[in-house]
């Protein structure tokens, strides 16, 4: 039985690489840049699970536009994977402090250190404080010998003197070759509503919230939205919300390979992001050649322009020096 083990030594694009490992899984963490799971690879079946688009991974300190006043910055330098995403979705003004898309800790460098070592563990513990945001979020990847599981526990603190609200999420996305001939969808949430604010190109009805799976069409046929479809199927885009969960919370891909699985709190993260972009959207970012697919935790639904009333009612709210616990749990099978 092979051996864990964990490698430091790596850079890429100079941002910090780190690789660890057991018989079962391969992962690729990058701390150089958001602390990204940029490779899950499951040794038996061969596959990387993550989104990966026909781009480099950049390096946000050396490859910039020429204006860089945009709040679009995460889309520049998306290349799929799975980023921490803090203290915030759309962009806005949040008591002073300035946000771009999908907040800031994701394209900033995170500390490291490798905490355990062994032939039977490995561990590495990564955090980061943003610029513009008062607080720290630390969080400790696992790889156990015989485990087809990655272990993530996270700790939140607000480290200043006044109540904080914010949104978290996990930001996973799928892609070829794991998802060449469709999937399905297991996931112990119950409600499913569209976003309105998508391209026409779309396959739900917005706006309603409907039971999961079999839901409701934009020309008003039943589809069971638990199906995730090939890429040569159909062309369009979809965001919606997956909601009250009935137990623990956790979803499952199943394809003819393989299946991936993960459970997290649903305390925490209360909705899950449903989002597909298949070809559909011509313009940018996408320019009619991504296919991604897209499970994500997070703490609530996004809102475009969130009040102060929506933020103070569905937000994570921390208060003065407090400090959150919480983890999430992976599983591959074949």
């Amino acid at each position: 039985m092979s051996k864990c083990k964990v490698n430091d030594k790596w850079t890429y694009n100079r941002m910090k690489v780190i690789f660890m490992e057991n018989e079962y899984l391969s992962i690729g963490i990058l701390p150089g840049r958001g602390s990204d799971i940029f490779q899950f690879v499951y040794k038996p079946a061969g596959i990387d699970l993550m989104l990966r688009l026909d781009k480099d991974i950049l390096n946000p300190n050396e490859v910039f536009s020429q204006d860089r006043s945009t709040n679009n910055q995460f889309e520049d330098y998306y290349y799929g994977g799975w980023q921490e995403i803090l203290p915030n979705s759309a962009s806005l003004d949040y008591r002073g402090a300035i946000l771009g898309q999908h907040g800031e800790v994701s394209l900033i460098q995170w500390e490291y250190a490798i905490v355990k070592n062994s032939e039977d563990e490995v561990s590495v513990k990564l955090w980061t404080r943003p610029l513009r945001f008062p607080i720290v979020i630390e969080k400790t990847l696992t790889l156990k010998k015989g485990s087809k599981s990655l272990e993530i526990d996270e700790v939140l603190t607000n480290e200043s003197d006044t109540q904080l609200h914010l949104m978290w999420g996990h930001h996973i996305a799928f892609g070829l070759p794991f998802l060449e001939a469709g999937g399905a969808i297991e996931t112990s949430a119950t409600k499913f509503i569209a976003e309105n604010k998508m391209p026409d190109k779309r396959i739900f009805k917005p706006g309603t919230t409907q039971d999961w799976p079999m839901v409701t069409t934009v020309d008003n046929q039943k589809k069971d939205a638990s199906i995730i479809l090939k890429p040569s199927e159909s062309k369009f885009s979809e965001l919606a919300y997956l909601n009250d969960f009935t137990a623990k919370a956790y979803y499952k891909i199943t394809t003819d390979i393989m299946s991936f699985s993960i459970e997290w709190d649903k305390n925490i993260f209360k909705s899950l992001w449903y989002w597909q972009e298949c070809y559909a959207t011509q313009n940018a970012p996408w320019w009619g050649k991504t296919y991604a697919f897209a499970l994500e935790p997070w703490t609530n639904n996004w809102e475009e322009n969130p009040s102060k009333e929506s933020i103070e009612k569905d937000w994570l709210k921390l208060d003065p020096r407090q400090r959150i616990e919480t983890s999430l749990s992976t599983n591959c099978n074949h």
